[in-house]
């Protein structure tokens, strides 16, 4: 397929093909010797915090260093439509690149490529900032290149038109669907995934820490609060215990008493080694639970 020199591309442009609202100096139409340089005409993008979609347009009023320009952080990712309309006739095909200067300024272009015979509206190409420094991108900029080629004459009708409005729309959709910085936010995504699980069990050991605490206060409190009134039962009641009775009936029940006491001295002794055993049991039901959590 022959590819189109300048002055084809001159006298198909001047006879309403190929390109609409060409850009052109002094009057004369800006083509190089074998293509054509697409400038931008609309920029948009999704703003990473709020999720809105952000629109700067070309202003025709004013020269191409008083434009409006966007910048793009490290791995911010944002769409672009050319100012120019492609109109292909049926003989006629293009292949889309991104310029030299986007690789040197490890900007990467997404989707550049093939258009039909017959297309007819502006062209969308993603840019990615690849680079570790930001990278500014004003309106008008010359940043893609369309090649013409010629093609055999056919009978289908080519490809199917689209407005600019249609084509406006359709970045709009893509734009809200994507990532606003590509890297960042799936590693974002990755990184708050960690954070949860790390919050969660953070706040479980603090809770298992505050109710320990909790329990250890409170036994404190009770053992303090049962030594007083032993203290306060002792002072009130001991002067009233009939001491005397109580002799006269351990002399003559001796043998009841010794029994009674070792009664109570074996239960007391159950009753601490159930405790302990109930401790350790605790503790070891307690560190099962942890690993397993872990």
């Amino acid at each position: 397929m022959p590819i189109l020199g300048r002055k084809e591309i001159e006298r198909r442009v001047n006879a309403g093909e190929l390109l609409h609202n060409a850009r052109r100096q002094a009057g004369k139409l800006v083509v190089e010797p074998a293509s054509y340089d697409l400038c931008v005409g609309i920029v948009l993008w999704k703003d990473g915090e709020s999720g809105k979609i952000n629109q700067l347009d070309f202003d025709g009023t004013k020269d191409q260093l008083n434009q409006p320009f966007v910048t793009l952080q490290p791995g911010q990712m944002i769409l672009v439509l050319s100012r120019e309309d492609i109109v292909m006739p049926l003989n006629v095909s293009g292949t889309v690149y991104s310029r030299n200067k986007l690789q040197k300024e490890n900007i990467l272009a997404l989707n550049a490529g093939h258009v039909d015979p017959g297309f007819r509206g502006p062209i969308i190409i993603r840019l990615i900032n690849l680079g570790a420094i930001p990278w500014t991108l004003t309106l008008g900029e010359a940043v893609f290149t369309i090649v013409f080629h010629s093609v055999q004459p056919t009978d289908e009708t080519g490809h199917a038109a689209r407005t600019r409005e249609e084509t406006l729309e359709a970045a709009r959709k893509t734009a809200s669907e994507a990532f606003a910085n590509p890297f960042h936010d799936l590693y974002k995504e990755q990184i708050d995934h960690q954070l949860g699980r790390h919050y969660s069990q953070v706040e479980a050991n603090l809770r298992n820490k505050f109710s320990e605490e909790f329990f250890r206060r409170n036994q404190v409190i009770q053992f303090a609060f049962a030594i007083l009134a032993g203290m306060l039962v002792i002072v009130v009641g001991l002067p009233k215990v009939p001491w005397k009775d109580i002799w006269d009936y351990l002399k003559i029940n001796r043998l009841n008493v010794v029994l009674i006491f070792v009664v109570i001295v074996v239960i007391e002794i159950l009753i601490v080694r159930g405790c302990f055993w109930l401790r350790k049991y605790l503790k070891k039901k307690k560190r099962l639970k942890k690993k397993d959590s872990t």
